[in-house]
């Protein structure tokens, strides 16, 4: 205890003391790590000066752990380094047959998905129209001079794969709106509304339906209603499957009550609610729609098939502003997909890991970096303060450092550092990702100083012994400090 008085002292002594003409970074790393709530903690921090490529403060720099969201910045940048901020994914449409004089397709209609996560999603388009989409659809296949289908409408996501979600996610995360997957077709945000009626506190809520509707979902829940206010229900289910359960509690006396959990088989979902919305607009289709991964035989050669339009997503750059700022994980590993797609040509999370690693190997030192997915949902990364800093650094010296750092959280004024060193010395001087997990919280990313330095960080901490807000209380001293450096 004497020797932690005195380190609080000299502390103290080097943060008043006007000889000194510079903060001395190492001393609130130092004092960080030596909190008593970090007793048993794990921990990874590294500062450094991009223009003089010098070591500001540092501990444990070498130690690699969880990071949680924080592992969006491996994503969203390789993906801008390797397709460009103008790539759109885009939506194909073939036919396999012939369209007679009368507007009748003889053969079937297919979706083939090309990995757009912007599809309906609720970042690009208000509530109520995110399935307007479908209009657009209906006009092409009409400008086409296509009126009806007597075969089947077919959604074919087989380029990106089947895996559901990367490896290392947990049950829990699964059936929940955060945790949706990634593949080949997404809309909607791969969102499941489930809406709920409430009663009095302690008695069983009644489901009233979802959005989309999912024909024999298996929904088996014992979330009741309570005395509060915040959503504390979650959803379990894993990919593929229609069965799925709830557990938790939901503010009581709500006739209508949204809880956000993830479709199942967005591949599937799509080509029934495509069917659907062409036959309430007077377009029969008269086959089934089904899924490729259903099909007896793999989707077919499509350049023996007649291509009859594309639909563009939004631009890449769009993306991944939205998802640095909004930290959305369905976009970061859509992403990623992506970028293995460009990379081999199937667009797994596999390939995209594997196409980031050889994007950064000339910045990052791989020993000890371990990346399992592209939105840091998966418990099994592990990434140290270093590697985040070469990432930075690496990115500092290439031509997307301005649009990068543009897509950023900006802390005490936008994204999920908006409540961060709030009227405090490193408001709007601080652009990072943040990243949350249980027992874990992580920031990383860059600086610009009162003195008109260029800082990269990474401030990782894992199993703190206290709540996430009091470790961000800590962690602002050394953001503090590091925007008066």
């Amino acid at each position: 205890m004497r020797k932690y008085r005195l380190f609080f002292f000299l502390f103290l002594t080097s943060l008043c003391n006007p000889v000194i003409g510079q903060i001395n970074l190492q001393n609130y790393v130092d004092y960080f790590t030596a909190d008593q709530v970090n007793k048993n903690a794990s921990i990874t921090i590294q500062i450094i000066d991009l223009d003089s490529d010098s070591i500001l403060a540092q501990a444990n720099e070498h130690t690699s752990l969880m990071c949680a969201s924080t592992a969006k910045l491996f994503s969203t940048s390789s993906a801008m380094k390797l397709l460009g901020n103008n790539h759109r994914a885009k939506t194909r449409f073939y036919t396999n047959g012939f369209i007679d004089s009368l507007g009748v397709l003889h053969g079937d209609l297919w979706i083939r998905g090309g990995g757009d996560v912007s599809l309906g999603s609720k970042y690009f388009n208000d509530e109520g129209i995110e399935f307007d989409f479908m209009f657009d659809w209906l006009d092409s296949l009409k400008s086409q001079g296509i009126k009806s289908i007597s075969g089947r409408l077919i959604a074919d996501a087989s380029e990106f794969g089947y895996a559901g979600v990367p490896d290392g996610w947990d049950w829990s995360d699964m059936g929940n709106y955060y945790g949706v997957g990634a593949s080949g077709i997404n809309f909607f945000d791969n969102t499941l509304k489930y809406y709920f009626r409430t009663g009095e506190p302690g008695e069983k809520v009644e489901l009233l339906g979802t959005v989309p509707e999912i024909p024999n979902l298996f929904f088996q829940h014992d979330i009741e209603a309570a005395n509060i206010r915040k959503d504390y229900s979650y959803i379990y289910g894993s990919p593929f499957s229609n069965v799925r359960f709830g557990r938790g509690k939901l503010p009581a006396y709500k006739d209508s009550f949204c809880v956000k959990g993830s479709i199942p088989d967005p591949e599937l979902q799509l080509a029934m609610d495509f069917k659907s919305f062409l036959s309430a607009n007077s377009f029969d289709v008269n086959g089934e729609s089904t899924a490729n991964r259903f099909l007896l035989t793999p989707h077919p050669n499509y350049d023996s098939l007649h291509f009859i339009f594309g639909y563009n997503g939004e631009k890449l750059i769009d993306i991944v502003n939205k998802t640095n700022l909004y930290s959305v994980n369905l976009f970061a590993e859509g992403l990623l997909n992506l970028t293995g797609y460009k990379y081999s040509g199937f667009g797994s999370t596999k390939s995209g890991i594997n196409a980031v690693y050889r994007l950064i190997r000339k910045d990052v030192d791989l020993s000890g970096l371990s990346i399992n997915d592209g939105s840091g949902l998966s418990r099994k990364n592990a990434v140290s303060a270093s590697h985040f800093c070469q990432l930075l650094k690496g990115i500092y010296k290439s031509g997307i450092y301005d649009d990068f750092k543009g897509s950023l959280s900006v802390a005490g004024n936008k994204g999920t550092l908006k409540s961060v060193c709030r009227n405090q010395k490193g408001a709007n001087r601080i652009y990072a990702k943040s990243g949350t997990l249980s027992n874990v919280k992580a920031y990383s990313g860059y600086v610009q100083t009162v003195s008109g330095k260029n800082l990269a960080f990474a401030v990782i901490a894992n199993n703190f012994n206290c709540s996430k807000s009091q470790i961000v209380k800590k962690m602002e001293r050394i953001f503090n400090a590091m925007a008066g450096y």
